[in-house]
C-alpha cells in the first residue's frame, strides 16, 4: 500500500479540486497498480490533514506511478497548494 496524506494550505481547496484530483487518479492505468482510493478528511480542524489517497499496488506498480504522468501533474497542479503532505508504504 502506498499513502499520500496532504492538507491544503487554503481548506476550501478540498472541496474546489477533489473531483478533480479524482478524476486524475482514475486515469491511473498501469501495470502493478490495482486500486486508487481517495478519502476526504470528515473533519475541518486546523490539524487535520484534507485529503488521503490511498494506492494498492505492487513495488513496481509504485515505481511505475513514481514515473507516470498522473504523479507528475500531481505535484505539479497541486503541490504548491499544500501546506504539508505526508507519504507512507507499508505491506
Amino acid at each position: 500500500k502506498h499513502y499520500i496524506i496532504a492538507k491544503f494550505k487554503d481548506r476550501d481547496d478540498t472541496e474546489r479540486f477533489l473531483p478533480e484530483i479524482k478524476a486524475l487518479f482514475k486515469t491511473l492505468d498501469l501495470k502493478g497498480v490495482e486500486s486508487v482510493i481517495i478519502h476526504k478528511s470528515i473533519s475541518n480542524r486546523d490539524n487535520r490533514y484534507s485529503i488521503m489517497i490511498e494506492m494498492n499496488l505492487s513495488h513496481e506498480g509504485l515505481e511505475a506511478f513514481d514515473a507516470s504522468e498522473v504523479h507528475k501533474e500531481w505535484k505539479d497542479t497541486y503541490g504548491d497548494r499544500l501546506e504539508s503532505k505526508a507519504i507512507f508504504d507499508c505491506d
